[in-house]
């Protein structure tokens, strides 16, 4: 099936007066907007259920996507125990290697030349793409060896400040055998990418927000929306507007909650405010506009600044997490969590969620994965659901050469507002539940090899 790019995309549909029980604003006739229409809660119109309508009820390949299902403490991930998981997870990777010498190098090859790209950017992957070729060997043999040493560095204080929030809780060990279990996963990927000719320079063109912005923009359905992007900074320029609004800030490239900050506009003092946990020590709470343009000229990173998108009531600052599957021309629900924000945070990059699993049947809010969870959240009713899955299916099945895609959206007041998609790596608690049972396991391994 032929990958599309930007531009190439959805026929929009008909204009209706009202999206997802929400009326639909001049600017939306437009079609897609880079402008969100704020609409009030009061004249939500959503109609009245028609029993017979059809609906289509999405079955995850698996309903529990969060390993932490069965987990006591999610920074470790251990089910039966530490070195019975280690055994398991090293079993994995050295009998892919052994029994698919050709395929676990060229799929290893591939993921390295990918994360080049992805860490050092077109120049820096593009010259180390023959030393990588030599080194296979060696990572082929001891990438375990080598995640002990990758973590132990990883660990050392001085480093925090590189290291995504993500990881900040990871016990070593925990952290070790994620690193080996990614590597694993990763090498199927870059195996079935090698396979069908895309190059390892997408990596770092396709883990872009920008790439997604605009890949939403010209892919999304009517009544669903991108993010609004107001300015850009590169190479210590910036394009675009500073409005006096709320801001979201994040880097082009990255995950994890890297460098990901909130700005609430202060109308009576004329200043930003940032007061997310995140931060560190030196950076400044609140900003003039000048210091602003200041801090993100001087900041060495290139970062994309967006309107900060506000959730409907009554749900909290979170976002959907969809994950899907695709192994040939249509795409697959592997499954859909709900992920609320820590108090005081805008980021969902954490391990330790008070996550949710989805009611497919009667779009809401599930059942929490946490064993301590009070459970606020179960019930809240998501009728944009099925709508979400849908749309999230239908843009997989453009990107065909990405094996997964974890898909953040946020419900709003306007509609549904796709944040980005996750590509590298896609969806990290789902490579560990596969590793829950040997049979879990073999089921990627096969499918995806037989696909290739």
């Amino acid at each position: 099936m032929q990958e599309l790019d930007p531009g190439v995309g959805l026929t929009k549909c008909a204009q209706a007066e009202c999206v997802n029980g929400i009326p639909r604003s001049p600017e939306s006739n437009q079609g897609i907007s880079q402008s969100h229409a704020r609409v009030d809660p009061s004249k939500l119109c959503f109609p009245p259920k028609n029993e017979t309508e059809h609906k289509t009820v999405y079955k995850p390949i698996w309903p529990d996507y969060f390993a932490r299902r069965g987990q006591h403490d999610a920074t470790n991930w251990h089910y039966q125990g530490y070195w019975s998981d280690t055994a398991r997870v090293w079993r994995a990777y050295y009998s892919f290697v052994l029994l698919h010498p050709v395929k676990s190098f060229l799929g290893i090859r591939h993921f390295f030349r990918s994360l080049a790209y992805r860490v050092m950017g077109e120049r820096g992957g593009a010259a180390l793409s023959l030393i990588i070729s030599l080194m296979t060997p060696v990572f082929l043999l001891f990438t375990p060896l080598l995640s002990l040493l990758a973590v132990g560095v990883a660990k050392i204080p001085v480093f925090r400040q590189v290291v995504p929030p993500l990881f900040h809780p990871f016990t070593y060990r925990g952290w070790v055998n994620y690193c080996v279990m990614l590597t694993l996963v990763f090498s199927w990927h870059g195996y079935k990418q090698w396979k069908i000719g895309l190059e390892p320079s997408r990596a770092n063109r396709h883990s872009s927000k920008m790439f997604w912005n605009e890949f939403f923009l010209q892919n999304l359905p009517d009544g669903h929306y991108a993010t609004e992007v107001l300015a850009t900074v590169q190479r210590g320029k910036i394009e675009g507007e500073l409005p006096e609004t709320d801001l979201i800030i994040k880097p082009f490239c990255g995950g994890a909650g890297h460098r990901l900050r909130s700005l609430r506009w202060d109308g009576q003092s004329g200043v930003y405010r940032c007061d997310d946990p995140e931060r560190t020590d030196n950076e400044a709470t609140i900003y003039t506009p000048d210091e602003l343009e200041h801090y993100l000229r001087k900041i060495g990173v290139e970062m994309v600044v967006e309107r900060w998108e506000k959730p409907r009531h009554p749900l909290p600052v979170c976002s959907l997490r969809i994950l899907t599957l695709n192994l040939s021309e249509k795409s697959e629900l592997i499954c859909s969590a709900f992920l609320p924000a820590p108090d005081g945070s805008v980021s969902t990059a954490y391990f330790d969620l008070d996550t949710y699993v989805l009611n497919y049947e009667d779009d809401k809010i599930g059942e929490p994965l946490r064993v301590t969870s009070d459970g606020k959240y179960k019930d809240i009713p998501i009728p944009e659901l099925s709508d979400v899955i849908k749309t999230c299916l239908d843009m997989h099945d453009k990107l065909p050469g990405h094996m997964e895609i974890s898909w953040d959206v946020m419900l709003t007041e306007a509609g549904p507002v796709y944040l980005e998609g996750n590509v590298f790596p896609p969806g990290c608690d789902y490579k560990l539940s596969i590793f829950k049972t040997d049979e879990s396991y073999r089921y990627l391994r096969d499918r995806v090899l037989d696909s290739a």
